[in-house]
């Protein structure tokens, strides 16, 4: 038996999603690494995980601020 969840969530709220999860994760980056929020910010806009994030066919925007920065960090050290 297929599980029903309802109606499939809507680009705004996907967007909404998205943004939250990507505030969460550029707050604790902020605080464990000793940068300013709008500096990670920028960092973060000009990542290709930044774009992933908000490409809501990836739904890396489903993910937690945790995973996030998991990949945020794997791109930046290859």
């Amino acid at each position: 038996m297929k599980a029903d969840f309802g109606e499939p969530l809507t680009e705004s709220q996907m967007e909404a999603c998205a943004i939250m999860v990507m505030r969460m994760m550029l707050e604790d980056f902020s605080n464990d690494k000793g940068y300013s929020f709008p500096e990670a910010l920028v960092g973060f806009a000009g990542s290709n995980t930044y774009q992933m994030l908000f490409d809501y066919d990836t739904r890396l925007w489903a993910e937690g601020p945790d995973y996030l920065c998991g990949i945020w960090t794997r791109e930046k050290n290859s």
